[in-house]
């Protein structure tokens, strides 16, 4: 299996016309395909409940949109399933033996898919095709395995929870263990040590370290249960 993560600018699509214009962005979990049309579960988020009103409103009044649901709302962000007519680079990858393989994303006015296909050539086809309609940029482009595949289905559940994880950590530690990753501070011999993270963050020697020990409490404990089941195999 060949897969793509393409950031794709597309001139038909709903999703993408209407993030050019609100403050909203649109995640796609799941999605369905018919003849004539293709059926999406997903969520808006919008930066107020006002916008997410907005962004509704403007997506049942674009071309191709066929029906919106509203599943769940709660304050600016809302559950909905979303019928509406094939764009054309849906219709150029869906033509060429491509599918989705993982969650879309849109906002401000592109939007990232994970997109798979059998061979070589007929991810090189679809790229072919796909360059006469649409603007894009293939961000990620992996060959995965059988044994890849089985991998990370059965870490799913374990992966969630690591991303949980790193959702749940506060800003400063979000920031600081960034910070502490791309400047070298995990690298033999360091690049970057806790006096020079201390400076840029404006914060005692103590505050980074603190930080930086609870967010990798928060992560590694998951990172080890990947470890473990990997020493099983």
């Amino acid at each position: 299996m060949y897969v793509l993560t393409i950031d794709m600018l597309q001139y038909d699509c709903p999703f993408v016309t209407t993030s050019e214009d609100l403050d909203v962005s649109y995640f796609g979990t799941y999605w369905d395909f018919d003849r004539e049309k293709f059926i999406i579960r997903g969520y808006i988020i919008a930066k107020d409940s006002d916008e997410l009103q907005n962004a509704i409103y403007s997506l049942r009044s674009q071309p191709k949109f066929l029906k919106l649901d509203i599943l769940s709302k709660e304050r600016h962000i809302a559950s909905v399933r979303v019928e509406m007519e094939y764009t054309n680079a849906m219709k150029t990858i869906r033509g060429n033996h491509g599918y989705i393989v993982g969650p879309f994303h849109v906002r401000d006015g592109s939007e990232l898919w994970q997109v798979g296909f059998d061979t070589k050539r007929d991810m090189e086809n679809t790229l072919f095709k796909l360059e006469k309609n649409n603007e894009f940029v293939i961000k990620n482009q992996n060959r995965i395995t059988v044994e890849d595949f089985s991998k990370i289905i059965s870490y799913s559940s374990i992966l969630a929870d690591l991303m949980r994880a790193i959702d749940g950590l506060t800003f400063t530690e979000k920031q600081i263990l960034k910070e502490s990753i791309k400047h070298g501070f995990y690298e033999d011999p360091r690049r970057v040590n806790i006096t020079h993270l201390a400076k840029k963050f404006g914060i005692s020697k103590a505050g980074v370290s603190k930080n930086i020990r609870r967010a990798e409490k928060k992560i590694l404990t998951h990172i080890e249960k990947i470890i473990t089941n990997e020493l099983k195999d």
